[in-house]
């Protein structure tokens, strides 16, 4: 009984050291002005995505890679329709030494589709068809072997 005893004021005191300490962090931090834990957004994590500097005078690499998003303008709440991504205004090459890995496709924050590609077999192009029931901002992003992560948007309004 004594043993019992014993395990249970272990638990209790360590339960109650742990809340301070995390009440300790709270208040030591909340006179910082810094907001920490999950509200915190590390901006580095979006220094490695590349987009279109300037839409209306895209460079050569730009052309070649930025994904161009194939969809209407505006769609019917809860009926399907098809959007295309393709890798760039120009083709881009799928050799060996430089090709594109895959493409992906977000509705918002939602992941809508992804397709894998294989240097010399494919074509850096895939459709997907999406539902939805609110107006959106698509995010099409493909990854380059040689040139990294790009990035896409377009605002899709419902009719």
């Amino acid at each position: 009984m004594n043993n019992g005893m014993k395990r249970r004021e272990f638990l209790t005191t360590s339960a109650l050291a742990a809340g301070g300490l995390m009440l300790g962090v709270g208040a030591a931090s909340a006179g910082t002005g810094k907001m920490t834990g999950y509200a915190e957004v590390d901006q580095d994590l979006f220094k490695g995505i590349n987009r279109v500097a300037n839409p209306a005078e895209k460079t050569p690499l730009e052309k070649k890679h930025a994904p161009v998003i194939e969809a209407p303008d505006q769609v019917k709440a809860g009926e399907p329709f098809a959007v295309t991504l393709k890798v760039g205004e120009i083709a881009h090459p799928m050799g060996p030494s430089h090709y594109i890995q895959y493409v992906e496709l977000l509705a918002g924050n939602e992941p809508a589709g992804r397709a894998e590609f294989h240097p010399g077999l494919s074509v850096a192009k895939a459709t997907f068809f999406l539902i939805l029931d609110k107006p959106v901002t698509l995010v099409a992003r493909e990854y380059c072997n040689l040139h990294g992560l790009w990035e896409s948007r377009k605002d899709l309004a419902l009719a």
